[in-house]
């Protein structure tokens, strides 16, 4: 019976491209929570202060995962250019939580060969972490078949959207006075990372709208049906908002609150690329 059950809502969607479940969905979330706190002990381990050059260091490696996941993707429909591309992507190692873990282990070998490049020359390990990451993805744009720009455009237009309304609110806040916390919570650092999840809602919501998609997360399964999948942004403002004031309002000020909306700036661009690059390569 266990057997059986954590081959349903484990294994399954795992073979079945990486589809979630209540069960898979509440589990993932402890591990992430639990890989947290590791990343940012042995972060501090090794010193490296979690600023916009740590940022920079990573935001290669996001988009690196991302597209090794349309990869993957692109292996299940049989879409890759050679028999062994295909069966190598193919891999059951690739859906979630495989890529986060594939991403992670590749994103600290590098940082690690970085740090010492840094400790023996005057390149800093962020410049040489960033230079490596460009590479790699640079290797997967090559790989990825890519086949049309015109969904690009159109998430770069309903991300543009909301984006820009959003903008519009924290401006008219900080002149009308009326909303406190407005020009804390919708900061530069927090409007792009809430920039960044409506990036996502506004792939999925092209996907859903116009491509014949379907849904793969628990969460929004339960609105898309019901409100549509304009939903999806509506959700992002819903979570990211309060998960934000709650980081600056409880959180330890510095580098925990920095790795904090990190993750959360993760969360969001990461599946956003995936699902554009995807539409891209129609598959």
């Amino acid at each position: 019976m266990a057997q059986d059950f954590f081959y349903e809502y484990f294994v399954k969607p795992i073979a079945d491209n990486g589809w979630y479940n209540p069960f898979n969905t509440l589990v993932y979330g402890m591990l992430l929570v639990i890989g947290v706190y590791i990343v940012f002990r042995l972060l501090k381990k090794l010193k490296i202060c979690i600023d916009r050059h740590f940022l920079y260091a990573i935001l290669p490696f996001i988009f690196w995962g991302s597209s090794t996941r349309v990869l993957h993707d692109a292996s299940f429909a049989g879409a890759l250019a050679t028999p062994q591309l295909n069966a190598f992507y193919g891999s059951a190692i690739f859906p979630t939580p495989g890529s986060y873990i594939i991403t992670f282990g590749l994103a600290l070998l590098v940082l690690l060969i970085s740090l010492v490049v840094q400790r023996y020359s005057r390149l800093a390990y962020w410049k040489a972490m960033a230079g490596i990451g460009v590479a790699l993805c640079a290797i997967n744009v090559w790989l990825t078949p890519i086949v049309t720009f015109v969904p690009l455009a159109m998430v770069l237009g309903f991300w543009a959207l909301w984006t820009g309304m959003f903008w519009l609110v924290s401006r008219s806040g900080r002149l009308a006075g009326r909303l406190k916390h407005m020009p804390v919570l919708l900061s530069k650092p927090n409007l792009c990372i809430l920039s960044a999840h409506f990036f996502d809602a506004a792939a999925t919501f092209t996907a859903l709208t116009f491509y014949g998609y379907w849904e793969q997360h628990v969460v929004p399964n339960v609105f898309i049906p019901a409100i549509g999948p304009v939903s999806m942004f509506l959700l992002k403002a819903v979570v990211v908002i309060p998960v934000l004031w709650a980081i600056d309002r409880y959180g330890e000020p510095g580098s925990f609150n920095n790795f904090l909306k990190i993750v959360v700036l993760i969360l969001g661009l990461a599946p956003g690329l995936r699902d554009t690059i995807r539409l891209m390569a129609m598959v």
